[in-house]
């Protein structure tokens, strides 16, 4: 049985999801100041509420230093559609749809020449393939919190 069977699995949504995410792509515990300042909650005790929530939920751990960190046993649903890499996030979709893309314009650089009814043929399960990776993928990169881009 692997790892991620045995995680508890959590749905979360609207704030606590955003601060949720900002602690998943920020890669190291926050203080509640730092939540407010980055998501821009109106009051520290807004986004103590949230932070408070998360580890109600068991979501986050809290240390000795009042910061907070992901707790890596709870795997929240909504995340799961996406890869993590170096602060940066991408729909899983967006590699299978770059690699898909990547075969079918290897396969059209190969037989150009001879480039017949066939070949088209052959060629339409990976375009169709193509098609429905990358409508995908840009429907679960909509999905993404407001502040989609690299957390520093």
């Amino acid at each position: 049985m692997s790892l991620e069977h045995d995680k508890e699995q959590v749905e979360l949504a609207g704030s606590a999801l955003l601060v949720y995410w900002y602690l998943l792509r920020k890669r190291q515990s926050c203080g509640v100041r730092e939540i407010q300042r980055a998501l821009g909650f109106s009051s520290s005790s807004t986004a103590h509420y949230h932070l408070e929530k998360l580890t109600d939920r068991n979501v986050l751990i809290k240390d000795q230093h009042g910061n907070y960190k992901i707790n890596e046993k709870v795997k929240v649903a909504r995340i799961s559609p996406f890869l993590f890499l170096r602060g940066f996030v991408f729909p899983m979709q967006l590699i299978y749809a770059v690699a898909t893309t990547a075969m079918c314009l290897i396969f059209l650089t190969l037989f150009w020449k001879f480039l017949t009814l066939t070949v088209i043929l052959a060629l339409s399960p990976g375009i169709v393939a193509v098609t429905i990776f990358w409508y995908d993928a840009i429907r679960v990169w909509q999905s993404l919190p407001p502040f989609r881009r690299s957390v520093r």
